[in-house]
């Protein structure tokens, strides 16, 4: 049986964003699909209206007798007792990064990594691509307005390219990009992250450099040619290289001017020294300015039309928990971000700052898994400094990751903080008590700006109810 071909899927982790978008593309074909998780979870609902049996705990009996195939998260434990019986009926098992690498066979695969910024550049090509009539598949990290959540469906695929073309982030974790096998690579940053997996820098330098190396001859690397590290990567590839740049008038996809204008960042985009002329983004950052002009530099490589990117992109004002306005509590705007490394917790706070210049603005940030608060706790501390009132809510510990045994707490970034300039910090002991802090706060401050990668969204959410 090929798994493509499977009627009856069943989802370990369904609450997982990837897992979830392979369970609705199943679900578009046909089969029967069911699905576990350890709590209830933000999609369960939608999920169930599908038709998808959805289970908010783990026990084998979940696991449907006629099961043909599973997907599973790369969180999920091996004692998990649904993986065991799993295992031990012999089925066909697939890790996410594994289903994700299926589902590519036989098409033409675009794979968006980096440590950061890939939802918003795998739905801005998404959204180009399909402004140019190229129709692809989608599947991102984020949900997408217009799209089915975290999934795009083709409805009629054609391209030039002759194979239907299939976007997907590809996240460098555990070294998971290296199951899939794209014919593009897009390459936003690379930064020492994931170092409860990884050794240092290097190691992640070598994962992304073996990774690039598997492009083929007639293939494309999109890269951020000013970024050291992928500059570095990017000579690992006998691909024809696209290189884009802030900084460089030489790269091939070059962007200046950079400016807000009502709310968006306009932008003017050279494309091998040919002026291109102005592109707008209803998202602050110049981090989005840099998504964007990869987005651009990936659709023209793929023989895209200059005037399909920028119609898209002006209409783009964000994915899900990616500087996402969820609405207003009071008078406060309030943002949802996704960032929990500090290259992007830092592109978040001066974003906002950018966007409303000399208005006070509450930054809160909960720190997501304890290794990484531990090995990067001098980082953060660097980047959350600037942010001159700030709320820091306790660490999400992460299932899978065996984090109970690491002594960190969010008071360490507390001191830490302190040491290197004397700001506001309120410390929230857990989520309930964060946000009784931030309603407090709220009335005195034009926006407050909500970031980390565990539940903390949550609170967004409540704020504005």
């Amino acid at each position: 049986m090929e798994f493509l071909h499977a009627k009856n899927v069943h989802c370990i982790g369904l609450g997982g964003i990837g897992v979830s978008a392979v369970a609705r593309f199943f679900v578009s074909k046909g089969a029967k699909v069911s699905g576990s998780d350890r709590a209830d979870f933000d999609q369960a609902k939608e999920l169930k209206s599908r038709g998808i049996k959805v289970f908010t705990k783990h026990d084998a009996k979940n696991l449907p007798a006629q099961t043909e195939a599973v997907v599973y998260s790369s969180a999920v434990p091996e004692d998990n007792p649904e993986f065991v019986l799993a295992k031990q009926k012999g089925l066909p098992m697939f890790e996410y990064a594994e289903a994700l690498g299926e589902i590519m066979k036989g098409k033409y695969g675009i794979g968006v990594s980096g440590t950061n910024g890939k939802t918003s550049t795998t739905a801005m090509l998404g959204k180009i691509l399909e402004a140019d009539k190229k129709d692809p598949m989608v599947i991102v990290g984020g949900k997408v307005p217009g799209w089915d959540a975290n999934l795009r469906l083709p409805v009629s695929p054609r391209t030039a390219l002759g194979k239907e073309l299939f976007v997907a982030e590809a996240c460098e974790y555990r070294r998971h990009f290296l199951k899939l096998s794209p014919k593009v690579i897009v390459l936003t940053n690379i930064e020492a992250e994931h170092l409860d997996y990884f050794r240092d820098i290097e190691d992640v330098k070598d994962a992304f450099s073996e990774y690039v190396g598997r492009l083929p001859k007639d293939g494309f690397l999109i890269c951020n040619a000013d970024d050291k590290n992928v500059s570095e990567v990017s000579k690992n590839t006998k691909a024809k290289k696209v290189s884009c740049s802030l900084k460089k008038k030489t790269a091939d996809a070059f962007a200046t001017n950079i400016r807000y204008e009502k709310g968006n960042q306009v932008f003017r985009v050279f494309w091998k020294g040919k002026d291109l002329g102005d592109f707008r983004i209803g998202v602050p950052g110049i981090f989005n300015v840099m998504n964007a002009l990869e987005a651009i530099a990936a659709a023209l490589a793929l023989r895209g039309k200059p005037e399909s990117a920028k119609a898209a992109l002006a209409k783009f004002h964000g994915t899900w928990r990616r500087f996402e306005r969820v609405g207003k509590s009071g008078k406060t705007v309030v943002i949802s971000d996704y960032a929990h490394h500090p290259a992007g917790v830092g592109a978040t706070i001066q974003a906002a700052k950018e966007l409303y210049p000399g208005k006070k603005i509450l930054f809160v940030f909960q720190p997501h898994q304890k290794d990484r608060t531990l090995k990067l706790l001098n980082e953060f501390a660097e980047v959350l400094k600037k942010a001159d009132d700030l709320v820091l809510s306790e660490i999400y510990e992460v299932a899978g990751r065996n984090e109970t045994a690491k002594k960190v707490s969010s008071l360490d970034l507390v001191s830490e903080i302190l040491k290197l300039r004397d700001i506001n910090i309120a410390y929230g002991a857990s989520l309930k008590e964060t946000e009784k802090i931030l309603r407090k706060m709220l009335p005195y401050y034009r926006a407050v700006v909500i970031m980390g990668a565990g539940d903390i969204y949550q609170i967004a959410g409540s704020l504005v109810k």
